[in-house]
């Protein structure tokens, strides 16, 4: 049985489903087919602060355990559901910058497959004006 709170927030404020699943929130990350680039496994935890709605703190963490990094970000809500989050990691030579657009207007497929949030994770310099897609971000439900 699907939880009705879900269902009813599709195409809604990605806050509130975020607030709902509580924090901090695992983002999965499954690599894009189109990057040239090797992938490793990793996830990010988002999590948002109640005293802020434009800012939130990223950890990335690689599924070895070996690498974690953990930077403030900034968030923008936008119109139908969809929020963008963008930041920087410091200390990392190759594809400092990252864009995660998140949304909760997920396909019926993927609300089967038991995910609230869907969306894409671009990495690059966005100094000299390179960011490329590199994974397919998605959120799942509590219970999943």
């Amino acid at each position: 049985m699907v939880q009705m709170f879900y269902y009813d927030c599709r195409g809604k404020n990605c806050h509130k489903v975020l607030r709902h699943e509580g924090f901090p929130s695992k983002i999965l990350l499954f690599p894009y087919e189109g990057w040239a680039a090797p992938a490793t496994t990793s996830f990010f935890n988002i999590k948002l602060p109640w005293w802020s709605r434009s800012r939130c703190e990223i950890a990335e963490s690689c599924t070895a355990g070996k690498k974690s990094r953990t930077r403030n970000a900034k968030v923008v809500e936008c119109r139908g559901g969809t929020m963008v989050v963008v930041g920087r990691f410091k200390g990392v030579a190759h594809n400092p910058d990252f864009k995660l657009v998140l949304t909760t207007n997920v396909s019926n497929a993927d609300f089967q497959l038991g995910y609230s949030i869907t969306g894409t994770l671009e990495r690059g310099d966005r100094k000299e004006g390179k960011m490329q897609m590199t994974h397919f971000a998605m959120i799942k439900r509590k219970g999943y």
